[in-house]
């Protein structure tokens, strides 16, 4: 069997009440989730959220499963506490060796425990989640959509939002540049029907493996069993030509219509703020298979959980294609105040001038949302935005060191993107290089660090009684 989301839920929950909480009442799928997380946020805790009872619903759900970069070393198996630059080197390691699949018949699949269909397919079994005020539904959050290439054969798989529009459709809103989109519009040219698979709930690893960042000929689900540590465990749709996960909780299958489109939105989204109303496609569900005790996973789209669920595939982009313009990379992160996408710190060993900018270049060159890209020596840790802040007021002279670059292609749902005109709202962004970098050549004051002889030998405890510190809290 492959691990699954009861398997991580259980390891969360032995690691303690820093990781894992349940709630003791009864919740409403109207925002509640949302809120709890939100208020859990403020306090700077960031545990998986258990609701074993959602008004409306026989189902549990569970959410803020990404809810740390912690977390997700734990997700990929390493030990609470892991170094964050561990954390990337395993995920990168991981996808790097992608496992073939292992097919296994229905009889034996939990998720074909309860099969429904035709009249008897209604997702208002399922808890879905109305997030934030302004929506303009129910959204579908975590469903990984499956659809199969027409011309290659070879599976994709998306993380994308889908609307429940009524008991048996489906919205599915595709960013544009994203591959399900470039399926979709095939399917459109070729005017053939495009059948799909969500699948809802999964050990998160297989999420994270959703999400992996490749070429078109990719087999995600490869890359999901080489996140998984072993091969994905599939077995066939009961409506469409499809592999489904066998252990995922819920699978929805349906057919999308490539030359009806329709609108959803407003939605919260990943920014912070509401995005407008959008082209979407329309899924037609056919079928809908569970486990017997399904429990549902949701995700607050407009926490930082959400960003943090895409941030290690972005990241692993973001290093290997620095790694080859300057080598001494030291480490990459995509800071959750930046929405985990559009500003990166960057580490290097500096050795020759213009290094700093070098990597900055590349940096901006691999990912096409980002639009600030800071780089630092190796002297700053990239996971402590204050030392990264530190540097650039202490590092940079602006007319030197920062540079901007004007009208290049960016993230279609930052708010602040524009048009060729400027004048109206669009997928371009200026792009600005800070290089907060030492000179080489040139003589620079000397940073005060402590004894670490000292640093290391003197704990706080042994001096001080302190009260205990809460989850995510970082001494600076």
């Amino acid at each position: 069997m492959n691990r699954d989301l009861r398997s991580f839920l259980k390891d969360v929950r032995e690691a303690g009440p820093d990781y894992y909480v349940e709630v003791q009442i009864e919740l409403s799928t109207n925002l509640e989730p949302c809120i709890l997380q939100q208020k859990l946020a403020r306090q700077n805790r960031f545990p998986v959220i258990y609701c074993p009872q959602m008004k409306g619903s026989k189902l549990p759900l569970v959410t803020n499963v990404y809810g740390s970069y912690e977390m997700l070393g734990m997700i990929l198996g390493l030990p609470p506490g892991s170094a964050k630059e561990q954390i990337l080197k395993e995920y990168m390691k991981r996808i790097a060796n992608p496992l073939p699949l292992k097919t296994v018949p229905r009889e034996t699949a939990p998720v074909k425990e309860v099969v429904l269909r035709d009249e008897a397919v209604d997702l208002g079994l399922l808890p879905v989640v109305h997030h934030a005020l302004q929506d303009s539904g129910k959204y579908i959050v975590v469903g990984c959509m499956i659809a199969r290439d027409p011309d290659t054969g070879i599976p994709n798989v998306g993380m994308y939002r889908h609307e429940v529009k009524g008991h048996n459709v489906l919205g599915a809103m595709i960013n544009p540049a994203h591959h399900g989109s470039y399926i979709a519009r095939r399917y459109k040219e070729l005017n053939k029907p495009m059948e799909v698979v969500l699948f809802v709930g999964h050990h998160p690893a297989v999420v994270l493996g959703s999400l992996v960042r490749g070429s078109l000929d990719l087999d995600e689900l490869e890359a999901i069993g080489g996140l998984l540590g072993e091969p994905l465990e599939v077995t066939d749709a009961e409506t469409v030509d499809l592999p489904v996960p066998a252990w995922a909780e819920v699978v929805i299958e349906g057919v999308i219509d490539p030359q009806k489109e329709i609108t959803d939105g407003p939605f919260a989204e990943y920014t912070g703020y509401y995005g407008g109303v959008a082209k979407a496609w329309q899924i037609d569900v056919k079928a809908i298979t569970m486990r017997k005790d399904a429990i549902y996973h949701d995700l607050d789209p407009a926490h930082r959980e959400h960003n943090l669920s895409c941030v290690l595939c972005f990241e692993s982009v973001i290093y290997e294609a620095v790694k080859k313009a300057v080598p001494t990379v030291q480490a990459v992160h995509l800071p959750a105040s930046s929405c985990s996408l559009y500003t990166v710190y960057i580490s290097l060993k500096k050795r020759i001038q213009g290094e700093g900018k070098l990597a900055a270049l590349a940096a901006l060159s691999a990912e096409i949302n980002l639009k600030t890209a800071v780089v630092v020596d190796d002297d700053i840790d990239v996971y402590n935005e204050h030392e990264v802040l530190w540097a650039v007021a202490t590092r940079v002279e602006a007319d030197l060191d920062v540079s901007i670059i004007p009208r290049v292609t960016g993230a279609h749902l930052d708010p602040s993107a524009y048009d060729e005109t400027r004048y109206k709202r669009g997928h371009m962004t200026s792009k600005v290089i800070v290089d907060a970098t030492k000179p080489i050549d040139l003589p620079f004051a000397t940073r005060i660090t402590p004894s670490l002889e000292l640093w290391a030998s003197m704990k706080l405890d042994d001096y001080i009684n302190l009260p205990s510190v809460p989850p995510g809290y970082e001494e600076l």
